[in-house]
């Protein structure tokens, strides 16, 4: 079987390599045989995200080259090779709706997948309200209406609010919930730390991408550190000074680390004794796949994370974790993980379970690797 994955970055980046690059070993063990063609080059991905400045004339031009024309250029040239194909997966990238449709008529099995918002919130996509500036959305890099799923022969969706998107416009049975699944043979537990130094709250992710969510964490370390023997880890600044600035008031507890590569990044998740993820409830949260969460659990740290979308459905408040949805709940659920190591410890045990049990790479890859044979010519 022969598959062309139409990626939004490069294989080794970001979503791209979570949703798509983990299973590449597994397709080439049941003798089946790839082809990988991405949009967005690495280093315009760490830009873009990291918030760096660039003249606004060629952040312009980046922008409408990678996000609209190069994108579309290269759709046009899998049409010419579609039929080299048994299948076409195209991971997250929003497309224009008649080249879709072409590529349909050149190769009747083509797959989306998305983990994260790329369509309309499903009040609008229900309510069928398209005003003016929706219809804009798309040509501003934002979001796109659903109904083009209606030409793909399949939808893979990472949690169940994408899923209820795509079935909008999609029948349900043409569509399979697939989480971001979590390598637990890469990300594993430590054993026990000394505590002898502060106990390090950390977070993992990429840049200014995130800078309003990380504001849900200033007044719950503002309330702790004076408190508390803690430091507060940040990993993936992406040499942004307005992160680094945003904790300030830390002073020297406050440790930010620019970026780490992606084999690096489970050791520095295992420095933490607790793992945060704090989200605001929006449709784009909602839309979210919780994979930082899951890199925690699985690296046996425990967590304090908001209750907003899948978040909910991984942890079972108190039981395998803590769920914080205001600044005084942050505070005080900190502060129990903090004063108490056996909590944390069985935190740690039972989130390490879950990970295994529901998210694990093992798991996800059987669902994955008997759609992809369905396609089989």
């Amino acid at each position: 079987m022969k598959i062309c994955f139409f990626t939004k970055h490069e294989i080794n980046w970001g979503s791209s390599r979570e949703r798509v690059g983990v299973y590449l070993d597994y397709l080439k063990k049941r003798g089946h045989s790839y082809r990988i063609i991405s949009c967005i080059p690495n280093e315009l991905s760490q830009i873009w995200i990291s918030g760096r400045k660039r003249n606004q004339i060629s952040n312009a031009i980046y922008s409408f080259w990678y996000s609209r024309v190069l994108k579309h250029i290269k759709l046009i040239w899998i049409i010419i090779i579609a039929k080299k194909f048994d299948m076409i997966l195209v991971q997250k990238i929003n497309l224009l709706h008649p080249l879709v449709c072409i590529l349909k008529l050149r190769n009747k099995n083509i797959i989306f997948d998305f983990d994260d918002q790329c369509f309309w919130d499903l009040e609008s996509v229900r309510s069928d309200k398209i005003g003016l500036v929706k219809k804009m959305n798309f040509w501003r890099g934002g979001l796109q209406h659903p109904t083009v799923l209606r030409l793909y022969s399949h939808v893979i969706a990472g949690n169940e609010y994408l899923a209820d998107i795509a079935a909008a416009v999609q029948t349900k049975d043409h569509i399979t919930i697939i989480p971001t699944p979590i390598d637990c043979k890469l990300y594993i537990p430590v054993g026990k730390k000394s505590q002898s130094a502060p106990i390090i709250i950390g977070w993992a992710g990429s840049g200014e991408n995130h800078m309003r969510h990380l504001e849900l964490l200033i007044k719950p370390l503002q309330g702790l550190i004076n408190r508390y023997d803690i430091n507060f880890k940040l990993v993936g600044a992406m040499r942004s000074d307005r992160i680094k600035s945003l904790f300030g008031f830390l002073d020297s507890k406050f440790i930010s680390i620019d970026w780490v590569d992606s084999d690096e990044l489970p050791r520095m998740i295992q420095s933490f004794d607790i793992g945060v993820m704090p989200l605001r409830d929006d449709d784009g949260s909602r839309g979210k796949c919780a994979f930082k969460v899951l890199q925690y659990m699985a690296s046996g740290i425990p967590v304090v994370i908001s209750p907003v979308g899948v978040n909910k459905e991984i942890i079972e408040d108190g039981i395998n974790g803590f769920l914080a949805g205001d600044a005084n709940e942050w505070i005080k659920k900190l502060s129990s993980l903090i004063e108490n190591e056996e909590l944390r410890r069985d935190f740690a045990r039972k989130g390490r379970k879950t990970a295994e049990e529901r998210y694990s790479l093992d798991k996800t890859s059987n669902a994955f690797m008997e759609l992809m044979e369905k396609f089989k010519i």
